[in-house]
């Protein structure tokens, strides 16, 4: 289980630095992991190219840019892992759309919260969770002991964690029928059989439905957020934004509010990410 120890040992290493000097080596991992993995590189800059977002002259440095801010990513997710929950919330500097969340409280119907690959979407879930119960659905990891990692390092103050199966899906219904939170990656690929296509950026994307099933079958408010990445390490800023439900009601309206946030800040989004990947059949 070297693997395990190597990677127990990193989060641990992390945790003791400074932000800023986990990103500065988050910039370097991120230039030597995109030169190592073609394959994460060809997706990648080829998403990039097609997203419609860079003008072709800024591309390069689109893509130069973005693995950087990947690399970022995946060391401080490690970080936050690895801390305490004390010291990840200092490190969240500004809220944006705080009257949003405060009206969907004063509402009661619980909140759903869609939470893209954009920025440093591990803050977000333990901020909220430091005095409101909020279940996160995740997708499990293929190794035991990576999941337990995961696990153990998002669990903090009230966040709960609903496995993205059956079993899942009833504790989200469940915490949403006693007005709480849950939050969901919405721009993750769904299952086989969980999903339908619908055009993201002008591409054919297979698109999971549990939103929408979601917002049929419950009364809550539906808002958009994501953990901006300051610079130099100085923090996160995390910005909450209302949808309206009707606004969401079909894969493809999903995803044209995700563009439309991803676009606030498109260096920051997970361009590896194979969203595109072989359409799956029902």
């Amino acid at each position: 289980m070297i693997q395990k120890k190597l990677l127990y040992t990193l989060t641990f290493f992390l945790s003791k630095l400074s932000l800023r000097t986990v990103h500065i080596l988050g910039k370097y991992f991120g230039v030597l992991y995109f030169s190592l993995s073609k394959k994460s590189y060809k997706i990648l800059k080829e998403n990039i190219e097609n997203c419609g977002i860079f003008e072709k002259v800024n591309v390069p440095q689109a893509i130069k840019v973005n693995t950087q801010e990947l690399g970022k990513s995946i060391l401080e997710t490690l970080y936050i892992w690895g801390s305490s929950q004390e010291k990840a919330i200092s490190l969240v500097k500004k809220i944006h759309g705080q009257e949003f969340i405060d009206k969907a409280e004063k509402k009661g119907k619980g909140i759903i919260f869609l939470t893209p690959h954009l920025g440093c979407f591990e803050i977000t879930s333990i901020y909220y969770g430091v005095s409101n119960p909020v279940t996160i659905m995740y997708r499990k990891a293929r190794k035991k002991w990576m999941s337990d990692l995961m696990i153990n390092g998002r669990r903090k103050g009230l966040v709960n964690l609903a496995p993205a199966d059956g079993t899942g899906l009833r504790k989200i219904l469940t915490a949403l029928q006693r007005s709480e939170a849950v939050g969901i990656l919405p721009d993750q690929v769904a299952d086989k059989g969980q999903g339908e296509i619908a055009d993201f950026f002008g591409r054919p994307a297979y698109t999971m439905v549990l939103t929408n099933k979601l917002i049929k079958r419950t009364e809550a408010s539906v808002i958009m957020v994501y953990g901006e990445r300051l610079k130099n390490g100085k923090g996160f800023d995390i910005h909450f934004k209302s949808i309206k439900r009707e606004n969401i009601s079909t894969s493809l309206d999903l995803n044209k509010e995700l563009e439309l946030f991803i676009r606030k800040n498109p260096t920051q989004y997970y361009w590896s990410y194979d969203r595109f990947k072989k359409i799956v059949n029902k």
